[in-house]
């Protein structure tokens, strides 16, 4: 039987952890961590991780342990789901399942693992984190306590440290270098992450982070993927933040700096406040706002957007109170709006910023702006337009450009109503200039990924698709039909496999070929067998139906069969045409016409 090639990281981890894991794994719990989900019947439902919709297509049935998208048709388990979403390969998702339910897997070494770079790049970063952390609670030098001072002047406590494992790089040209290289881990893996740069010494690179407060930044997954700094030294000739260059892990324009700890705070608060610093987010966090989280240091794009709108629909903006804290926000309106999300703006007193407003006047105070001085999206541009002394035909064009974002044809035509409302132009000159204003709709290409078309169409993929969602009727199949010859690889080693499973009577559950083929087309062929299975569960005439179109693809494979039979033979008659043959041709037609013929 072939070897499924997807199945072949499962060599590397023993099987009886494979199935602690699959039966510990609550694929609802895996999935929460980066998706708000609502139960709907038997499912849960929320918006898809994996592609742009406003209408939430992406299921979870708890029951059987999968996830479907009916957007994009991607599915799986939850394994799958963490290889899809972090971009791990199997046995990187595995152990990244395992170590969040507890589970203890054998230590291998990197190369046996084939570690990929991005699992490199997150081991550097995990022991950089780790270093810079025990530096700020342990160093007992000037350096240590000017970074523990600090941090006490802004009034970062134990809990926010702990938290967010805020650490303290050394004013050294080579701590962490040292410290790296007495783990045998390679200075060149440092450099790529960032961590270290290339010096004018060859192979003698130096500490990119020094004196400086530390903040990691995770991934949904918690996983450390860059790092910010901020100087102590005032007066030093340098920049005020140094950040970590983007990597295969790090995109800055793709993650958000406090949104893997304050993911469970927005989805119960049913919103979230967006500031533009570290230092912005962690003053807020000390002060009781726990929905905020920052972008670094870019200006928001529609990748964030999107991330924070997995948690939440409505989007708090406290930027700086100067014109380029306005401008900034007013650019985030449009990105919040063309993603989907309700965004409301919190505008503060000129020359204030989140940090300085929250440490003088509380985190009660930020509550009370938020309930009593929000301002909508139309709110914020007309007293935008008015502070710069915009006409109001300019602004309301203005606001009809930012309604040409919303996908949504109802919720644009609410937006419509509130710009006529509050400007006094009428709704129909406002339908008028966004007919001449709306940009060309988005197509499927731009919306959905672009999957692979599979399985070819014919009577093999449909028998196989009911061998995979009843085993029931297994025997019964292979009783009389046997999967060779099949054309397509991937099918031929899917069908090889039920059916060296039936012949050593070791049938296991559906769900458990996600583990032997993890990778898509299969996958998701997989998923939607389990997830039609569901439907047809609910029918009890379904498994005669089954079994009724499962007789039909084997009379119309053997059909096939007896069709090339047939041309073959033609072609010897082009030869040769003996009576024998012709008698031998005449029964192969009868055959193939009695095939084809019959319907039950």
């Amino acid at each position: 039987m072939p070897t499924p090639a997807s199945s072949l990281p499962v060599l590397r981890i023993p099987e009886d952890k494979i199935e602690e894991i699959r039966a510990t794994a609550d694929i609802l719990t895996v999935v929460q961590e980066y998706v708000t989900l609502k139960k709907r019947g038997q499912n849960w439902f929320g918006l898809c991780p994996f592609h742009t919709e406003d209408t939430p297509s992406f299921s979870v049935n708890p029951s059987r342990g999968i996830y479907k998208c009916f957007g994009c048709n991607r599915g799986g388990n939850a394994i799958s789901f963490l290889m899809e979403i972090e971009r791990l390969s199997y046995v990187e998702a595995v152990r990244m399942l395992a170590e969040r339910l507890g589970i203890e897997l054998p230590k291998a070494r990197a190369a046996e693992e084939g570690e990929s770079e991005g699992d490199r790049l997150v081991r550097a970063n995990g022991m950089a984190r780790d270093f810079f952390h025990r530096q700020l609670l342990e160093r007992r030098d000037t350096g240590g306590e000017q970074a523990r001072s600090y941090l006490k002047s802004r009034g970062y406590g134990k809990e926010v440290i702990e938290r967010y494992l805020l650490g303290y790089a050394p004013d050294s040209w080579d701590a962490l270098a040292e410290h790296a290289r007495g783990l045998g881990m390679p200075l060149s893996l440092l450099v790529q992450a960032g961590l270290l740069k290339e010096g004018k010494e060859k192979n003698r690179p130096y500490d990119a982070f020094r004196h400086r407060i530390v903040f990691p930044i995770r991934n949904l997954a918690g996983r450390v993927i860059g790092f910010g700094g901020r100087k102590l030294r005032e007066d030093e000739d340098s920049p005020k933040y140094v950040n970590s260059p983007e990597t295969a892990v790090y995109r800055k324009g793709r993650e958000l700096f406090g949104l893997w700890e304050a993911r469970d705070a927005i989805r119960r608060q049913s919103e979230a406040i967006l500031v533009e610093g570290y230092t912005d987010c962690l003053s807020l966090v000390m002060a009781g706002v726990a929905i905020t989280v920052a972008t670094l240091g870019t200006a928001l794009t529609e990748q964030q957007a999107r991330l924070i709108k997995r948690f939440t629909n409505r989007v708090f903006l406290l930027y700086d109170g100067d014109e380029a804290g306005l401008s900034a926000a007013r650019r985030a309106v449009d990105v919040l709006l063309q993603a989907g999300v309700e965004p409301r703006v919190l505008m503060l007193p000129e020359g204030e910023d989140p940090d300085s407003f929250v440490r003088a006047r509380g985190g009660e105070e930020v509550w009370r702006l938020r309930n009593e001085n929000a301002l909508s999206a139309v709110d914020f541009q007309l007293r935008l337009a008015k502070r710069r002394s915009i006409s109001l035909s300019d602004a309301a064009r203005e606001l009809v450009t930012s309604a040409a974002l919303i996908l949504s044809p109802v919720e644009q035509d609410v937006f419509l109503q509130e710009i006529a409302g509050k400007t006094r132009i009428s709704l129909d000159a406002l339908r008028r200039e966004l007919s001449r204003v709306r940009p060309a709709p988005r197509t499927s290409e731009e919306t959905l990924p672009p999957r692979e078309k599979w399985p070819p169409p014919g009577p093999v993929s449909v028998l196989v698709r009911i061998l995979v969602r009843r085993p029931e009727l297994r025997a019964e199949i292979f009783q009389t039909w046997k999967p060779n010859g099949i054309p397509d690889e991937r099918l031929s080693q899917l069908a090889s496999l039920l059916h060296a499973e039936w012949e050593r009577e070791a049938m296991s559950e559906p769900q458990r070929l996600l583990d032997e083929f993890p990778e898509s087309p299969v996958r998701e062929f997989i998923v939607d067998s389990l997830y039609e299975m569901e439907e047809a569960d609910r029918d009890e005439r379904a498994l005669e139906i089954d079994r009724k179109m499962a007789r039909d693809c084997l009379r119309s494979i053997e059909a096939d069969r007896v069709r090339v039979e047939i041309s073959a033979l033609k072609e010897q008659l082009a030869k040769d045409d003996s009576a024998e043959l012709l008698m031998q041709l005449q029964t192969l037609l009868r055959r193939e016409k009695e095939l084809r013929g019959r319907g039950n």
